[in-house]
């Protein structure tokens, strides 16, 4: 493991007037990513194209961004936790990791102010010296072997020092690739071998885990003093959506539905509903109080890889969300849906033709897209129609979050770059309906372009698990591995 080697370049924060407040996976413990910041038309606000990534293998790149209610920007590269300042995007703080998935942090209520609890390690056994500071392998191996320690671990930072904030990292069993949650008091990760682990933010002492059987899909989802988990499944486990008691671990209930695939998506709680996506399109939902099923709608996309819409992606994290009697999903070839929430009736969807491997993010009156192209496109809640595209000159735009005044994303992967968007209200928006046929060129070109660089990335997070992963999952079953 890695004591932290913090450089500070200043204090982080900004201005009072710009407190944001969007700490985890799609801004809350419930995942539900809707957004109260500025919505289209929008305008780039400011771009940091010049990140640095630390080591021999940075095509990770960064994770979806977090963002401290003082507007500091927080991500995961694979070396390191960067801070940028929320303003201009300048780097404020680089803190190091042990070499592991860019999986997205989360900021958590620390004794001494915030911190910023991450995942690290990709499983191998590093060389560590007395100190605790750790040799890590340049790339994953699979042949590492059982004498040293299996590096894997939950760590933090405190956000304004870059100090470690506990007195060691939380050692796991497995390796990490989905978001990290947090409520008041504790954080929780779910890992590839299933097991969920919590916690304590202030001392770094674990509250619990609980292991569940099949790969974790997504972030944990925390709602009304319970830990919601969905399960990918195996060939003889289905996928399922598990509620455990947030403070013993205590299984409450498990919901599955019989005609639905592997759960590809975290559980996102909205109006009494738990929604989550399965790998061949369906959106389902669930009671959130007893888990009773509810309704489960299919979409179809013959263009979509090996015809399933929603894929797990890695580190990728797509969800649903939902607000005001509507869910609305994006698939992987950038198609946007809407359905009836009581109902899973579908209402419209829209064709945006370039690839898409982030959640959305729901403003009041918008539906909006990060693209494979580098592109935020925003899609009207009411009718579908396309109100506004604007381009970064990035490639890969992802993880779109909430800064309060503006909003922030990444793009890129070894080619980094963090961007931030703001209001422009002096520019008239457009009215597009769905284009009547699909843009297969363009389309194809991102899923080459996307396979390449995102498989590359995959790939090289799914070494050390196959032997983990392999017999879990059904035949014909697109894991991270096969996503690219």
């Amino acid at each position: 493991m890695t004591v932290a080697t913090v450089t500070v370049l200043f204090v982080v924060g900004a201005p009072l007037g710009a407190l944001a407040d969007w700490g985890q996976f799609q801004g809350s413990g419930v995942h539900n990513g809707l957004s109260d910041g500025p919505s289209a038309p929008l305008t780039l606000a400011w771009t940091n194209d010049e990140v640095e990534l630390v080591g021999t293998d940075t095509t990770g790149g960064l994770s979806s961004p977090v963002i401290a209610e003082d507007g500091t920007i927080v991500v995961v590269a694979p070396t390191q936790v960067l801070g940028f300042d929320g303003e201009n995007g300048s780097e404020v703080f680089g803190v190091d990791r042990d070499f592991g998935p860019s999986s997205q942090p989360a900021i958590g209520a620390g004794p001494d102010g915030p911190v910023v609890v991450f995942t690290e390690g990709f499983g191998d056994v590093g060389t560590t010296s007395p100190t605790g500071s750790a040799t890590v392998s340049p790339s994953p191996s699979e042949a590492a072997g059982d004498d040293g320690e299996f590096d894997s671990h939950v760590n933090a930072v405190n956000l304004a020092t870059g100090e470690p904030a506990w007195g060691a990292p939380v050692p796991l069993e497995d390796v990490v690739q989905t978001p990290v949650a947090v409520d008041e008091t504790s954080a929780y990760v779910g890992d590839v071998g299933g097991r969920v682990t919590v916690v304590d933010v202030a001392s770094g002492n674990v509250r619990w885990t609980e292991e569940l059987g099949t790969p974790i899909s997504g972030a944990v989802t925390l709602d009304g003093g319970r830990a919601l988990v969905t399960t990918l499944g195996g060939r003889e486990e289905p996928s399922e959506i598990v509620a455990l008691d947030a403070e013993s671990g205590d299984e409450l209930w498990r919901a599955s539905a019989e005609d639905a695939s592997n759960f590809v998506s975290a559980p996102v709680v909205a109006d009494g509903r738990v929604l989550t996506l399965d790998v061949i399109g369906g959106i389902l939902a669930f009671d959130a109080e007893d888990g009773r099923f509810l309704w489960r709608t299919e979409v179809v996309n013959p263009i979509a890889p090996r015809g399933q819409p929603f894929i797990l992606q890695g580190v990728g994290a797509p969800a649903p969300v939902s607000a005001d009697g509507q869910v609305f999903a994006v698939d992987v070839t950038g198609r946007v849906y809407s359905f009836d929430a009581e109902t899973g009736a579908p209402r419209w969807d829209h064709a945006l033709n370039d690839p898409s491997r982030s959640s959305p993010l729901l403003t009041d009156d918008h539906v909006l897209v990060s693209t494979d192209s580098g592109r935020l496109s925003a899609v009207d809640r009411e009718n579908g129609h396309l109100v506004w595209e604007l381009d970064t000159g990035g490639s890969f735009l992802r993880g779109t979050s909430d800064a309060g005044e503006l909003l922030v994303g990444v793009t890129g992967f070894e080619d980094a770059a963090v961007a931030a968007f703001g209001a422009d209200l002096g520019r008239p928006l457009i009215d597009e309906p769905s284009p009547t046929t699909l843009d297969v060129g363009r389309l194809l070109s991102g899923f080459l372009l996307g396979g390449v660089l995102v498989g590359l990335a995959v790939v090289l997070l799914m070494r050390p698990l196959q032997r983990r992963l392999g017999p879990a999952l059904p035949p014909g079953t697109e894991t991270g591995e096969d996503a690219g």
